[in-house]
This record gives C-alpha cells, structure tokens and sequence, in this order.
C-alpha cells in the first residue's frame, strides 16, 4: 500500500470541536486554548482505519513481532524525506517516545551527567532524564 498516495486523501481543513469528548488536550476551559499535548485534531488516514479495523475483525490481539516491512517503510521514508537511508541495523523498533529516551538515556548517560532538554517540550521528557538519574 502507498501510504503517502493514501494519507492525501485526509481532509486537514475539516475542523472537529473535541471538547467535552474526553480528549485529554482539549480537557480546559470554555476560552482557552490547549497548549500542552501534542494531540491531532484531524481524522486518521482512511489506509491505518482500514488496516485497524481488518485488525479488529481478526479477533486475536497477541503480542506480535515487528514485521519486516515495517522498518522497510521507515527507511523508504528516510529515503524520500531525508535523500538518505538508514541501515537496517540501525533500527530498533519501540514501543513509544518516552520508553525510547529512557532507553538511550541509559545507553548514552551516567546517573548524574548533565543533560539539555530544551523546553518547551512534553512534561515525560523532564521526568524520564529525572527518573534515570
């Protein structure tokens, strides 16, 4: 699937109000505006609907390894974006952000080292360097 073809057809214009919907970002009051989580307020591409709901209907949600395929769309998008590609060893798959930081902040850091994080940027970022020393 050529999801780059796949993600034009996501209308970017067509405004959704989420308040009073549960939506963590958009948990604020009547005349502010959300200014601390990195939320999409635009429709997922019709490709990850489709390919979730094919997910849904198998019944079985297992742990599951990492497909090859996987990191050979990151590195096709490397590649487009970046007029570059990584390695496949280069990569490792994780399962978010944060647990990604606390990883090489492990790797790369001593409980103790000084580390920049230059802000503004997602509250988890000051306490993963904290709760890794």
């Amino acid at each position: 699937m050529d999801f780059r073809k796949e993600a034009t057809k996501v209308n970017f214009d067509q405004q959704f109000n989420r308040r009073q919907t549960n939506s963590f970002k958009w948990a604020v009051g009547e005349n502010e505006l959300p200014m601390s989580t990195a939320d999409m307020d635009f429709q997922t591409a019709p490709a990850i609907i489709k390919a979730l709901e094919e997910k849904v209907q198998s019944g079985i949600y297992g742990y599951e390894m990492v497909p090859e395929a996987y990191y050979q769309a990151v590195g096709d998008w490397y590649a487009t974006e970046h007029h570059v590609r990584p390695k496949r060893e280069w990569m490792l798959f994780a399962s978010g952000v944060v647990p990604a930081l606390a990883s090489v902040l492990r790797r790369l850091t001593n409980p103790g080292d000084q580390v920049l994080l230059q802000a503004p940027v997602y509250n988890m970022f000051f306490a993963t360097i904290e709760n890794n020393g």
